[in-house]
């Protein structure tokens, strides 16, 4: 059976065996808690789970491959018995309703439990009712010599419901009763977790999935490959390394957004605002659901933040939006809990926030920004993937240094480009930089070479020559046309992100830029303190 990249990252859409076969992430975070599963012999009551992460992050497989291992394991089965709630359950708003569905599903998981709910419902009136419930299903367990593991997918969703009464009580049983076991999953930062004043205050052994790694990415893409029958998945890796980087860095390595970027990964083309552009389309479900569950005044802190792309103090989001600093201050600790925005210390005393989802952020900008923000997402794009591709760009050439006759190629640019930048990668910088503002004039007018024009950019930041390239543009005034504007910005982006060290010769800089200049090293200075 042919799976899809789409279904592939949609565990509810695949067998058992499909599910297990594809899972290659979140393994290690799989065998830490089904170790202490198999390790545990519940005799007394366990540590319980809480899995965190933000949504498309693999909670859902994680929990059915815990689901289907401990069904499918000899030892474990004989002794424990898993019931798996799904992301939504609309009808469970009370812990009585818990106790039933649960009920419902062990009758369904074995024989052994049939007439359990109707063992229940026939003390549906007693006022007691659902401590008669729990007490049903505690019994059975014991009378079948089982004990119950329970995995919830979107935990927040159903005790968020629950009664501070009911909250506290599933605690005290959880803390108690030795024959269940709890491993949920959220998609929030759960309050629970870290007011002490709330029930599950620092009850939970915390799971928190994070975005791939590079090593972990480049794997996930050679399954998808495999599942989807693409023949040269490996050799599709190694050869759009720079690109699998860049969709990583852009989507903050989230799973489920790559995956829908699988077919970009396929192509011998470059990443392009297009796919990003259709790709936000996709997500568009997921993060309306975001922005959908937060109140009226996050969702405009949120916008502020999203449109400004960069880090923004609190000062700055109140003016904006016409409010007090402190009443800002009270909903960005809200957000930072919830997952939503990172906080980044300026110093002791001040932040600035921004989104913590990047390609959520990108998503915001492209669906509701203008012209500007939406060529920050263009340049963006293409300096990432350069970026993450400069290694090969280096390696390509290094050692070839091609024998040229400049003075008879003078007046072709691919000539000119070529001799120019083979001469920067293996390292004879002054004299590469000294031909390169030829081939830039040649390339003024035309705009068919502005992709190379940003390689050469990209590759003196990649040999850090930074005054060289600060020079160039000075000396060209590319920053009053359009077109070399997105490199611009590319190199300030490199700049404060990477936290390099660098000096700039003033006088060579013209005004406009060295005061963009100097604003970056204050901030960088003020992050070094």
């Amino acid at each position: 059976m042919q799976t899809s990249s789409v279904s592939f990252y949609n565990p509810n859409n695949l067998t058992e065996k499909e599910l297990i076969d594809s899972f290659v992430i979140r393994k290690k975070e799989f065998q830490k808690i089904i170790n202490d599963i198999k390790s545990s012999d519940m005799k007394y009551p366990e540590q319980h789970y809480m899995i965190e992460a933000q949504r498309g992050y693999g909670k859902t497989t994680l929990l059915k491959r815990l689901y289907f291992e401990i069904k499918r394991d000899t030892e474990l089965k004989e002794r424990l018995i898993p019931v798996i709630l799904p992301e939504e359950q609309y009808n469970i708003r009370r812990l009585f309703k818990l106790w039933e569905v649960v009920a419902q599903n062990l009758e369904l998981e074995s024989t052994e439990f049939i007439g359990l709910y109707n063992q229940m419902d026939k003390d549906a009136n007693e006022e007691n009712y659902e401590d008669i419930c729990f007490k049903i299903v505690e019994q059975r367990l014991k009378e079948q010599n089982k004990k119950l593991i329970l995995l919830i997918d979107n935990t927040e969703d159903i005790l968020k419901k629950f009664k501070l009464i009911e909250q506290q009580k599933l605690r005290e049983i959880l803390l108690t009763s030795s024959e269940i076991r709890f491993i949920g999953a959220s998609s929030e930062v759960l309050e629970f977790t870290f007011n002490y004043e709330k029930p599950f205050y620092d009850f939970f052994k915390l799971i928190k999935l994070k975005g791939l790694t590079t090593e972990e990415t480049n794997e996930y893409f050679e399954k998808l490959g495999e599942i989807s029958n693409k023949k040269g998945m490996n050799e599709l890796i190694k050869i759009n390394k720079g690109k699998i980087e860049a969709i990583r860095r852009l989507t903050g390595g989230v799973p489920r957004i790559m995956s829908l970027h699988f077919s970009s990964v396929c192509s011998d083309r470059g990443l392009a605002f297009k796919d990003i552009d259709t790709l936000s389309d996709k997500v568009t479900p997921l993060y309306k659901h975001v922005m959908d569950n937060l109140s009226p005044v996050q969702q405009e802190i949120v916008d502020v933040i999203s449109l400004s792309w960069e880090a923004i103090t609190t000062k700055e989001i109140a003016d904006k939006i016409r409010m007090q600093s402190k009443e800002v201050s009270a909903q960005l600790n809200q957000l930072e809990k919830n997952g939503v925005i990172n906080k980044i210390p300026l110093n002791k005393k001040n932040y600035m926030y921004q989104i913590k989802d990047r390609f959520f952020n990108i998503w915001y900008l492209i669906r509701f920004g203008g012209e500007k923000e939406k060529q920050q997402v263009l340049w963006l794009v293409n300096f990432l993937e350069s970026w993450c591709s400069r290694e090969t760009l280096i390696n390509k050439s290094k050692n070839k240094e091609q024998d040229l006759n400049y003075d008879k190629n003078r007046n072709n640019f691919s000539s000119i480009y070529e001799l120019s930048k083979t001469l920067l990668l293996n390292d004879k910088i002054e004299e590469s930089v000294k031909k390169s503002p030829l081939f830039l004039q040649v390339a003024n007018n035309t705009d068919k070479y502005n992709r190379f024009i940003n390689e050469y950019f990209i590759l003196l930041m990649a040999k850090k020559q930074y005054n060289s390239l600060l020079n160039l543009f000075n000396e060209k005034k590319f920053m009053l046309k359009d077109k070399f504007k997105p490199t611009y910005y590319a190199l300030m982006y490199f700049i404060k992100n990477q936290n390099e060290k660098f000096e700039i010769e003033y006088k060579k800089v013209g005004e406009e830029l060295k005061e963009t200049v100097e604003e970056i090293i204050e901030e960088v200075k003020k992050n070094e303190e």
